[in-house]
């Protein structure tokens, strides 16, 4: 019997979670799988960005998606979405899919999934989701369009006006070139402040080997590339303009980021760190706060395979880490955790799972002289 086969009746790598009134920090759900997710044809899938719409419901986009049981197996789609309900603190539950079929978690846009070397279908691999945005009653999705791992042909931004089931290219002005910034512009997560009506995009590269920048756009011109403005630093100034800087320490290389405001000058920034091979977040006063002056605090590690206990929050082949709605720094178990789970010899597993995590308010540590102005 394969292990797909067994996989049917036990998960062959299911691991303890803690129960709903613990406060301890650990996994508490797997939120993809078997028995979870395989009734809209999420039965193997990674990432899981989250966001809040208007009406109340959690909406979470989801990267490479196969019906099967591994990577692989049944029908391949990228980017789909599921809509339910929870927090950083209660067990999300799954009500329904985004897109034109709510009992079947469908590609969001068309396109047909091609491979090399003639790259004769179309030329793209896959689009991948990058952060999803919500203003008002908009949804903002950034995905990114690869010509296989990791080489990216540009990134795009789509928009839903209807809480993530129907979604729109925004246009030619809302693609971006993969080069751009020195390619530490391909992978995103952003918010948005009401305080002063800006929304900042945090980026870096989708290869693992870059740090982070910091750009911000107004809500009605967020599919205008030409109209972002960039966070600069020319000797001890820094300042908005066309130009990026490196905003976190020299060494920290990242990949999927998740980057989220909590509050009035409360943010978190962070996601997989991936030079240390760890989940790892900072909290901050402001998006132009000091990287350097914030303590990185990494509560959820990477470990080996046989070294693994989620209860523990050591995770083998761990990656993603956003953060959820409902998420508060300084409580202990205070902080939601989306966690993707991928053993990449085996196909299995691949799925995403729930942590609660507590991170230390460092807030009071910033140095407040670099918030962001509102010209």
């Amino acid at each position: 019997m394969s292990l797909f086969s067994r996989l049917r009746g036990r998960d062959a790598f299911a691991q303890a979670a803690l129960p709903q009134s613990s406060t301890a920090d650990g996994k508490i759900a797997d939120l993809t799988g078997p028995g979870i997710t395989d009734r809209w044809g999420v039965t193997a899938t990674d990432l899981g960005a989250v966001v809040r719409a208007a009406d109340g419901k959690l909406v979470a986009v989801f990267g490479d998606t196969f019906s099967g049981h591994g990577v692989g197996r049944g029908d391949w789609r990228s980017p789909v979405i599921l809509i339910g309900s929870g927090d950083a603190r209660t067990s999300i539950v799954w009500e329904k899919a985004g897109g034109p079929d709510p009992d079947y978690a469908r590609q969001l846009r068309h396109y047909i999934h091609d491979s090399g070397p003639r790259w004769a279908r179309g030329g793209i691999s896959t689009v991948l989701p990058s952060d999803v945005l919500r203003v008002d009653d908009m949804l903002y999705l950034h995905v990114i369009v690869n010509r296989g791992f990791p080489h990216v042909i540009w990134t795009e931004i789509w928009s839903s006006a209807d809480h993530g089931v129907t979604w729109e290219h925004m246009g030619e002005a809302a693609k971006f070139p993969a080069d751009l910034y020195d390619g530490h512009a391909q992978l995103w997560s952003w918010d948005y402040d009401p305080d002063d009506g800006w929304v900042y995009v945090m980026s870096t590269g989708f290869q693992r080997n870059k740090g982070i920048i910091l750009r911000r756009v107004r809500p009605d011109d967020i599919g205008d590339g030409s109209r972002y403005q960039a966070w600069n630093r020319t000797d001890d100034r820094w300042s908005w303009g066309t130009h990026a800087s490196v905003l976190t320490p020299e060494g920290e290389r990242w990949g999927e980021l998740s980057f989220r405001r909590l509050g009035s000058r409360m943010w978190v920034l962070g996601g997989f760190l991936a030079s240390e091979y760890a989940l790892g977040y900072r909290t901050l006063s402001a998006p132009t706060a000091s990287l350097h002056r914030a303590p990185l605090q990494k509560p959820v590690l990477g470990c080996r395979w046989h070294e693994e206990s989620h209860v523990d929050c050591r995770v083998a082949q761990l990656y993603g880490g956003y953060v959820l709605p409902g998420s508060r720094p300084g409580v202990p178990g205070g902080m939601g955790l989306v966690v993707s789970h991928w053993h990449t010899d085996r196909g299995w597993p691949y799925r995403v799972m729930q942590f609660r995590a507590t991170l230390r308010d460092t807030t009071g540590r910033q140095y407040a002289g670099s918030s962001p102005t509102t010209s």
